[in-house]
């Protein structure tokens, strides 16, 4: 096994960004790391070879990619230099899921930063399980979220919290449910509570256009104390989510800029 003093820091980055957020691509770990996709596949490579990271490749992928996580050994890896240094270790190191809200706004959301360094910028992220103890922390236990974000633009913050429509799950559903099927569950912790989200918005992902269409006609008749904004996988795979991709409730067709949503004054810095 490859001894810490071994690793460089941006293997370190890569190992600690495998054990937080689960597996990935070569692709994926390129952009985290904001390098070239041959400099990334030498360090998963290296990694590899070392028995800190195993890879995989899916039956179903045509492409044939590799699949990269934390073997048990670089998680004990990580975990002993976090205690080394007096750091938290976070909760289930090396045995995080990559999320679709990984995908559709994490990612994406870094790149946009890479591409236009300095006017913007992904600030923060946090995963499933981290989102889910910063909600306990804040006395909001009871709400699920996919992830939690600061996003800077243009001298604005805005905190927002990310809701990944599941589309129909369960049974079989006829054709006319499919656009209503389990909408309700998605921001159901939002409800019958008066505590106020300390975000700017709450971001939902909508499965497609007629899904988000029913999400927001809910919204109109039975309002939510905290702000929502709406969006489709499809409109986020056509362009960057810091683009005027957003809906909100009762303000007609019109799209909005993350930065660029009407946010109480206080929630918007």
């Amino acid at each position: 096994m490859a001894g810490g003093r071994e690793l460089t820091p941006r293997r370190w980055r890569i190992l600690s960004f495998l054990a937080l957020h689960g597996m990935a691509t070569t692709s994926d770990v390129a952009v985290v790391t904001g390098v070239p996709r041959l400099t990334a596949h030498r360090d998963l490579t290296w990694l590899h070879a070392a028995g800190l990271v195993g890879r995989e490749q899916s039956a179903e992928d045509r492409s044939h990619a590799w699949w990269y996580r934390t073997t048990d050994e670089g998680a004990e890896l990580l975990n002993r230099d976090l205690v080394a240094s007096g750091r938290r270790v976070p909760l289930c190191l090396g045995q995080r899921h990559w999320g679709a809200a990984h995908y559709l706004l994490f990612l994406p959301l870094l790149a946009a930063s890479r591409q236009d360094p300095g006017r913007c910028g992904l600030f923060q992220w946090l995963t499933t399980v981290d989102t889910s103890v910063w909600l306990r922390e804040r006395g909001l236990a009871h709400l699920r979220a996919d992830g939690y974000g600061v996003w800077v633009e243009d001298g604005r913050c805005v905190r927002f919290l990310v809701h990944v429509d599941p589309g129909p799950v369960g049974g079989v559903i006829a054709e006319r449910e499919r656009s209503t099927a389990g909408l309700a569950t998605v921001l159901a912790g939002y409800r019958g509570t008066d505590s106020v989200v300390p975000v700017g918005a709450v971001l939902v992902i909508a499965q497609d256009a007629a899904r988000e269409a029913n999400l927001l006609a809910d919204l109109v008749s039975r309002p939510l104390r905290a702000p929502i904004a709406v969006t489709t996988v499809d409109l986020l795979h056509r362009h960057w989510p810091h683009e005027q991709v957003w809906r909100i409730p009762a303000a007609g067709p019109a799209r909005h800029r993350l930065v660029g949503l009407p946010l109480p004054p206080e929630l918007s810095r």
